[in-house]
């Protein structure tokens, strides 16, 4: 079982390698060509298309289909999404190089490129209820001044949290929930 476990996360670890590579070459190539903003709209498109049709890309990325039949596939779709060159180029050459599992990860590692260079932070907001859009830009608000830096919340409605909220930035966490609380609570008077 423990060399299974090594196995899993040597995979592990040779994915999130591949995703650096290759989504580093990605921003290093839209950066010299000035076109991040163009190349983050096509991977947009591309990701949306992916997570609407998993069990059509799963069979596109599967090892048994043969190269000049995943290309074509590619082809195609770029094509269809109108997706601008240096994204049609660098999606043919992950499809060359059998990286196309890997895709997602790929563009997941560009989009935080990006961020990174607009000195943007990635948080998740746990609440127990959904909160309108001038509550969240409130809390980003509050959270930029507090962090002097651009906070890009995504909200997770998590309705066991009772009340409160959990917020997650980074590697940070605070906890401010309830059910938190209440458990604390537990704690204590179990003595």
């Amino acid at each position: 079982m423990i060399h299974g476990a090594r196995f899993v996360a040597s995979l592990e670890i040779r994915r999130d390698e591949i995703a650096k590579r290759y989504g580093g070459v990605l921003f290093d190539l839209a950066q010299e060509t000035k076109s991040l903003k163009s190349v983050l709209r096509d991977i947009t498109r591309l990701e949306a298309c992916l997570q609407n049709e998993p069990h059509a890309w799963a069979q596109v990325v599967s090892p048994i289909l043969p190269l000049q039949t995943q290309t074509r596939i590619i082809e195609s779709l770029t094509s269809s999404l109108k997706l601008g060159s240096l994204v049609q180029h660098f999606l043919i050459i992950l499809c060359r190089n059998r990286r196309l599992q890997n895709l997602k990860l790929i563009l997941e590692d560009f989009k935080i490129r990006i961020r990174d260079g607009e000195g943007i932070v990635e948080g998740v907001l746990e609440t127990a209820s959904q909160l309108s859009p001038k509550e969240m830009g409130d809390i980003q608000k509050s959270l930029k001044n507090q962090f002097d830096k651009e906070i890009s919340l995504h909200q997770v409605v998590k309705e066991n949290l009772i009340a409160g909220v959990v917020l997650r930035i980074g590697s940070m966490m605070i906890d401010a929930s309830l059910r938190t609380r209440l458990n604390k609570l537990r704690c204590v008077m179990k003595g």
